[in-house]
């Protein structure tokens, strides 16, 4: 039986009940991809820091992961030549083997200041090699740039004493003299007597005592010494962690560009005494390392405190002190007493005072990619002299790891000389990922899991979602596509995060391959969502929904993509594989594929002109594979491109065909407007669902004009 539906021509970009959930951009933890090949810079040291420059091949041996490999390629550097196995020389092309040290200050006393500035100048005296270039740049709230890639000394030297030369009040020898005088009013806590913030509390319990009345004056002293001390010890704390913060952001952005251009690149560090790793910053200091070794990027931190009296393992030393001692007035307090600041943050005293030596953290970073860490010297001539020495001459070695498996996991590099005595410095390890990703710059930390599995035999499905490429022209007729990724958020996890909040973490990769299997896109994102109690159903009864748009060559191409669960232990994985068809260049008659309407909101004063999913002022957001419930809504909206064939007089027809369980139920033939200036018509039609029975629905577009006919097809199920 025929059914007569009615369709209804709706205005473009119609308002729609919900707005789809957005994101924010994405994070810049990155490293860069490829294990086809390892190549190492090495430099070799005999015990009194002379270059060792006369080593062969045989005389290393390198171990990934612990199996010893074979070299594949061996030469030395020294200045602008290379050096092979048999001793004939080859100068370096300088666009190939270009060689680039970024100068980076972070150093607020004036003290700190001139040593950096007199021992970044000592490495302009002497003429920079043509193919080495020097970059200045500072660390105050972000990176800030004074002076990009040159070799001009003039240009470098006037940036050095920009960043360097500026006075500034520094009070922190001040705190430091007023912290040593009330901890020596305080007195050593020993291990078997309360501390005296303890016996404060306990004189303060008995105000019928007679001790207390006597030392009235005492007591109150020791209260406002203690409260002081405190307040000095919880300032430097959060000034410690939020230095550490910006820090790590700071240098990841300095470093995951580098990957760029070829050569050895050298990061020196001046730095006033380091920084800790604040807790939840141990991945993106990870990134920091593993970016730094990808693009062979070598830090040189130069801790500008200078010789100091002081054990740099004494911070963590007090703060581990400053634990135990609470956790003992926290154990003989019966209940009576009031719980004091230092008892409520006991453990994360304890957690501080592991990542208190922010020394440690600096020459973590230098050992981790081949660097030497510059520390408690007043004198930087020697040190710096030995940098520019490895800058200058050092061994390039590569080697095939033979992966059987690039599962994204982390690889230790070991390299070893068969003579004694000597230090070696080289990166620490690789993360294997894909060869196809070859030709892929960068790769975020959270992609590794997702490429893992895309790249299994057996992918993984923790929950549903759906990805699907979407075919357009563009204004010139040229094929554009849309990715259109949507992530029900009804089965991801969420945690709740302080008194009234709950959080969760998306992340997914999209990667789209050509007939060759060669990637010739790919998108990804890490999402973070924190959500008020009272809103955390409403957000669980959305989708997150992302949209992306770019021209792409007509062709038959794969779309893989992952989604992750990050949040907690969770991680939980799904894996989606599909197919798409660019229908080649063309003017004759066309459709572009079929949108059904979620949302449709106000663009933004940045969207793209170019994007077809902009109508007029609004911007279409998609819903793929729909389930749609009729008592919930009454219509269901089209939208869909229509190109005129422009040398065909007669205007464009719409036929719309309504198939239930694969049985055709009726069409309707609604009216077009007319076409744009460059031939399109962007068109919404909303159909009633009240006539249709419930079922898997399929409704074919059929567009004739002349005697030409293009058609598309769209599907949902309906309950």
């Amino acid at each position: 039986m025929t059914l007569g539906l009615a369709v209804i021509v709706a205005c473009v970009g119609q308002k729609a009940d919900s707005e789809p959930l957005q994101g924010p951009a994405p994070l810049g933890a990155t490293v860069k991809s490829t294990t086809e090949e390892v190549l190492l810079d090495v430099v070799v040291r005999d015990k009194k820091g002379r270059a060792v420059t006369d080593l062969q091949p045989d005389d290393f041996q390198i171990f990934d992961n612990g199996q010893p490999v074979k070299i594949r390629s061996f030469r030395r550097i020294q200045g602008e030549e290379a050096v092979g196995t048999g001793g004939a020389r080859a100068g370096l092309d300088p666009l190939r083997q270009i060689r680039l040290v970024t100068l980076i200050f972070h150093c607020f006393s004036n003290d700190a200041r001139q040593l950096a500035r007199s021992g970044a100048l000592e490495l302009l005296k002497g003429e920079l090699p043509q193919n080495v270039y020097m970059a200045v740049m500072t660390i105050d709230y972000r990176i800030e740039v004074l002076q990009f890639f040159t070799n001009d000394r003039a240009l470098l030297k006037a940036a050095i004493n920009r960043a360097t030369r500026g006075q500034s009040t520094d009070f922190s020898k001040d705190t430091e003299a007023v912290r040593a005088q009330l901890e020596q009013m305080l007195g050593p806590q020993a291990s078997d007597a309360p501390s005296e913030q303890g016996r404060i509390d306990s004189q303060g319990a008995r105000p019928e005592s007679a001790e207390r009345n006597a030392n009235h004056a005492d007591s109150a002293n020791l209260a406002m010494a203690q409260m002081l001390l405190q307040m000095i010890q919880n300032e430097q704390s959060v000034a410690i962690t939020e230095a550490g913060r910006l820090e790590i952001w700071a240098l990841l952005d300095a470093v995951k560009e580098q990957y760029r251009l070829p050569g050895r690149k050298t990061v020196l560090y001046f730095t006033e005494g380091g920084f800790v790793i604040p807790r939840g910053m141990e991945k993106p200091f990870q990134d920091v390392l593993s970016i730094a070794n990808r693009s062979n990027v070598s830090f040189y931190p130069v801790d500008t405190h200078g010789l100091t009296t002081w054990s740099a393992n004494q911070s963590s030393i007090d703060t581990l002190k400053r634990a135990a001692q609470a956790s003992q007035d926290q154990q003989a307090n019966d209940g009576s007493q009031p719980v004091r600041p230092d008892e409520a943050q006991l453990f994360d005293t304890g957690v501080r005072s592991t990542r208190a030596n922010a020394q440690s953290t600096l020459a973590n970073l230098a050992s981790s990619t081949g660097g030497v860490l510059i520390a408690n010297t007043n004198d930087l001539r020697g040190p710096l002299h030995q940098l520019v020495e490895d800058i200058e001459s050092y061994y390039e070695i590569s080697y095939s790891p033979g992966l059987s498996s690039d599962d994204g996991s982390f690889h230790s590099i070991t390299v070893k000389t068969n003579r004694e005595n000597l230090r070696i410095q080289s990166r620490s390890g690789y993360f294997a990922l894909p060869v196809a990703l070859a030709g892929v710059a960068l790769l975020h930390s959270y992609e590794v899991p997702l490429l893992q599995a895309l790249s299994s035999s057996h992918p993984p499905q923790s929950f549903v979602f759906h990805a699907e490429g979407m075919h357009f022209r563009g204004q010139q007729n040229q094929p554009i596509c849309d990715l259109v990724m949507d992530v029900p958020l009804s089965d991801l996890t969420f945690e709740k995060h302080g008194s009234d909040e709950f959080a969760g973490r998306l992340s997914y990769v999209a990667l789209l391959k050509d007939a060759n299997g060669r990637i010739v896109k790919r998108f990804e994102n890490e999402l973070p969502l924190t959500v008020p109690s009272d809103k955390l159903n409403a957000l669980r009864a959305s989708h997150f929904i992302s949209t992306e748009h770019f021209n792409l060559a007509p062709g038959y191409y794969r779309l893989e993509s992952a989604v992750l669960d990050g949040t907690g232990e969770s991680n939980k994985i799904s894996v989606r594989k599909s197919t798409l068809i660019m229908p080649p260049l063309s003017t004759s008659l066309g459709i572009s594929s079929v949108i059904i309407i979620r949302a449709a909101k106000e663009a933004e004063g940045s969207a793209d002109s170019s994007d077809p999913l902009l109508v007029s002022t609004k911007l279409i957001s998609p819903v793929l594979s729909p389930v749609i419930s009729k008592s919930s809504s009454p219509f269901i909206s089209f939208y869909m491109v229509i190109y005129a064939d422009p040398s065909v007089a007669a205007s464009p027809r719409l036929t719309m065909e309504f198939s239930r369980n694969g049985e055709l139920m009726g069409s309707g033939s609604p009216q077009l407007g007319p076409s744009d200036p460059s031939g399109r018509i962007q068109y919404v039609a909303t159909v009633p669902l009240a006539q249709i029975e419930p079922g898997d629905i399929a409704v074919r577009f059929i567009v004739t004009q002349g005697s030409e006919r293009a058609e598309e097809a769209v599907s949902f199920t309906l309950q």
